[in-house]
């Protein structure tokens, strides 16, 4: 990958990076991708349709009784930039000029306080009895916060998360699922993104691979599996429920 080609950066890419940027270059420079986890389905309907009911408060001027509740002074931030800020592929974007590279992130929401500074709001759905911040969460916020600022814009030196955790008191099913609402804030901390970013792109650009994470199950796997070579499988014609591997 040449410098001066661009190269872009997601969020969830620079969460990669940050867990084995062997995987990482892996990725962006030679197309090879970790498996698949399975989709979060429900998370992302869950998502959908917090985002077309917190819509309804937006175009009425008004908050979400969930941010009230908690005695929350703003209001759903609602410029022309939330459609392509809240878009996958588009996100809100920081182009860097030295490094010819750009990193952008999706939201979900944005509260606006009356200073004009924006705090990131992300929806998280969960079945746990207890919402629990977990360390990719704040890494989470932290780029988006870093991203806003890029972007020319004040924030909040906080972002809030609205859990909704599934009520299993109810002691039925009855083919609905019933959630609490639950706010959660945490205090952002951007200092550590430009830092990871361009070593990110430094990183997707180099020839040689980049060492490993030892905490890396994907490549720990392959690496063991690899010192195996082929003598895992001797298989032979009358191995009928087995894929046929020549013999060298």
């Amino acid at each position: 990958m040449a410098i001066n080609s661009t190269f872009k950066v997601s969020r969830s890419g620079l969460k990669l990076f940050l867990e084995c940027p062997r995987c990482f270059w892996l990725d962006n420079k030679h197309k090879v991708k970790r498996p698949p986890p399975f989709p979060y389905t429900l998370a992302s309907a869950v998502d959908f349709l917090v985002k077309q009911e917190f819509d309804i408060y937006r175009k009425e001027g008004t908050l979400p009784p969930v941010f009230s509740n908690y005695k929350i002074d703003a209001k759903l931030f609602n410029g022309p930039q939330l459609p392509e800020w809240r878009h996958n592929f588009t996100g809100v974007q920081y182009f860097d000029e030295d490094l010819n590279a750009m990193l952008y992130g999706a939201v979900d929401d944005i509260l606006e306080f009356a200073d004009g500074s924006l705090a990131v709001v992300d929806y998280k759905s969960t079945g746990s009895k207890e919402p629990h911040i977990y360390d990719d969460y704040q890494k989470q916020m932290d780029v988006y916060t870093y991203l806003l600022n890029k972007n020319g814009f004040e924030v909040s030196d906080k972002a809030y998360f609205v859990f909704f955790v599934v009520d299993k008191s109810v002691g039925k099913f009855d083919k609905k699922l019933n959630f609490n609402e639950e706010v959660r804030d945490i205090k952002v901390d951007p200092s550590w993104v430009a830092q990871v970013f361009e070593r990110a792109v430094k990183t997707a650009r180099q020839e040689k691979s980049p060492v490993a994470s030892v905490d890396c199950v994907h490549c720990n796997y392959i690496d063991k599996a690899n010192a195996h070579g082929g003598n895992i499988i001797h298989a032979t014609d009358i191995d009928k429920d087995f894929v046929i591997v020549p013999e060298n």
